[in-house]
């Protein structure tokens, strides 16, 4: 029987056959068991196949995509393929979850020998936890899912399929039986109908009535789990939907201040300047001019510096996670920014729809982007390549924009911190050495990119253990044999985020040649994300500054 795909593995189809259980088939591709101490994190990264999350010890926060959720113990929680998750732990206790990655498959209706690969969110919420019962059901079947995967016997790791089997039938069951007043779940109906519904007038007994909970009860469990009130998360919602309105139409302000819920049009700008920290009037002048970035996330990390907020710029949770949480309800066209630019033609079409005045592009394009560009009605400027330094960028694109003075004192601002920095972490009479390493696939680099370097050996004065690092970016391979004989004060090593890597890092981590390296012994090495430290903008490295400055002082977060 062969698997018919558009792609391998292919999951999004433009049209799917209705899901009929009797001809599905299911296939593990494989599970991990991440533990850590209060604190742990999983930093977002993507899924292809399908994804089950599930906690099996401590307390945390999931986050899949955009959307965060506090974790239950004895729930699965499902991500849909080709998205990005997370995980943010307690800060007590030890912590431990499970991710299962798993394919579907449903028999062909024209062909019993051909199986097509099958969506299956009609049959598995993606919003909302599944709670399996009995308690700790879910974590035997895990366990259990795991040590026979590990198994070196054919016939044993094939029993982790019968295993995942038996936890996608108990999944189904339990959804199709999950009661209607879980409490949880009242709490996500009436966050729901207050985003849908928002500019009505929404009270707190209004909104306890749709929860089926008392008032009381919702406002304290609201906050508890959303660690905001509902009635701040209410404002939240009117706000971001008045900035759209006053970029992307031409409303005067009491329409506006109707349009999100506020009958008052001074009460609105009191709330709008309270929340915002700039009267509206101040927000539009400011956003006036439709200045929009294409190609590249880390550019806006050149505006951020200037007060200057886009208009149209790539953002996704993922591949630009720093700039989604800060500025994704102020953008208001997101471009996709799916595998940093995966997806161009259609950002170019979305570019052009907008009307830009200015559009901000990396150097390096393809000739037809160029060409498409320069076919808007809009100025378009390159910025200068890494060679020119974040400096001359940052000023380049100030003066572009009338905003010198501004980057003039940015650059000083940033100048006084790491010059703090670097007395904060100053002891002895040498300074520290440092080493950077990258990890992808089962290979070692001795890796530093050029913000690496500006941050690191530039602007905190400390040093590389290896005299063939003197010029960044670089990349060498290393072995362990070869990285257990470098004398380094500190090694920062950055996990690449995709699966095979993160496989073979969650094994290498229990083998007895990484326990027994010096540097993991004596707590010399810490783990570094890519983002900020693979992204070379002025923001990027402010963020790297703060980040070095804790590591390299003893305050570890």
């Amino acid at each position: 029987m062969t698997l018919k795909s558009k792609s391998n593995p292919p999951l999004h189809k433009e049209y799917q056959e209705p899901l009929e259980l009797d001809r599905l088939t299911a296939r593990l591709c494989d599970i991990e068991i991440m533990s850590g101490r209060g604190g742990f994190q999983l930093d977002q990264q993507l899924t292809i196949p399908h994804a089950f999350i599930i906690l099996l010890n401590g307390e945390g926060v999931l986050k899949r995509d955009a959307a965060a959720c506090p974790m239950r113990a004895d729930t699965v929680y499902v991500c849909p393929p080709e998205s990005t998750f997370g995980f943010e732990g307690g800060t007590n206790g030890e912590i431990s979850i499970a991710v299962i990655r798993f394919y579907l498959y449903q028999e062909s209706s024209r062909s019993r020998k051909r199986l097509d690969a099958v969506d299956p969110a009609g049959l598995l919420p993606y919003n909302d936890g599944i709670m399996i019962a009995p308690a700790g059901r879910l974590n035997a079947l895990c366990r259990s899912m795991k040590e026979h995967s590990c198994s070196s016997d054919r016939l044993v790791q094939w029993r982790a399929q019968l295993d995942y089997q038996e936890l996608l039938y108990e999944t189904l069951a339990a959804a199709r039986r999950q009661p209607a007043e879980d409490t949880r779940h009242s709490l996500e109906r009436a966050k729901r109908y207050m985003e849908e519904h928002s500019s009505e007038e929404l009270t707190i007994e209004r909104l306890a009535g749709i929860a089926e909970l008392s008032p009381k009860y919702f406002v304290d469990l609201f906050k508890k789990t959303y660690g905001v009130s509902a009635l701040d998360h209410l404002t939240h919602l009117r706000i971001n939907k008045a900035k759209q309105l006053m970029l992307r139409s031409g409303l005067l302000l009491r329409d506006i201040a109707h349009e999100v819920g506020y009958e008052d049009e001074f009460y609105f700008s009191r709330k709008f300047r309270k929340t915002v920290g700039m009267s509206p009037t101040a927000f539009i002048k400011k956003r006036r001019h439709r200045i929009a970035v294409y190609g590249s996330a880390s550019l806006i990390g050149y505006l951020m510096p200037l007060g200057v907020i886009p208009y149209a710029a790539p953002l996704h949770p993922k591949w630009s996670g720093y700039y989604f949480d800060q500025l994704g309800a102020d953008i208001p066209v997101h471009l996709d920014a799916y595998r940093q630019n995966h997806n161009k033609a259609s950002n170019l079409d979305k570019l052009a729809a907008v009307e830009p005045e200015l559009i901000i592009c990396p150097p390096g394009l393809d000739q037809w982007e160029k060409e498409r560009l320069a076919g808007m009605e809009a100025s378009v400027y390159e910025m200068p390549d890494d060679h020119a330094g974040w400096r001359r960028k940052l000023l380049a694109v100030a003066e572009l924009l009338g905003e010198g003075a501004e980057a003039e004192r940015w650059v000083a601002a940033y100048e006084r911190n790491a010059e703090l920095a670097r007395k904060h972490i100053e002891a002895g009479e040498k300074p520290a050495t440092v080493l950077t390493l990258r990890l992808l696939k089962n290979q070692f680099f001795v890796h530093c990119s050029r913000s690496m370097s500006d941050v690191l050996y530039d602007g905190l004065g400390l040093r590389s253990p290896l005299a063939s690092c003197e010029q960044a970016p670089f990349d060498h391979p290393i072995t362990l044999a070869q990285l257990d004989e470098v004398s380094a004060d500190h090694i920062l090593l950055l996990i690449c985020k995709e699966s095979e890597t993160l496989e073979g890092w969650s094994k290498l981590q229990q083998s007895p040649q990484w326990l027994s390296l010096r540097a993991v012994r004596e707590n010399r090495l810490q783990l570094i994300a890519s983002e900020p430290w693979r992204e070379y903008s002025p923001i990027a490295l402010e963020r790297m500054l703060d980040i070095a400055r804790d590591l390299f002082s003893g305050n570890r977060p």
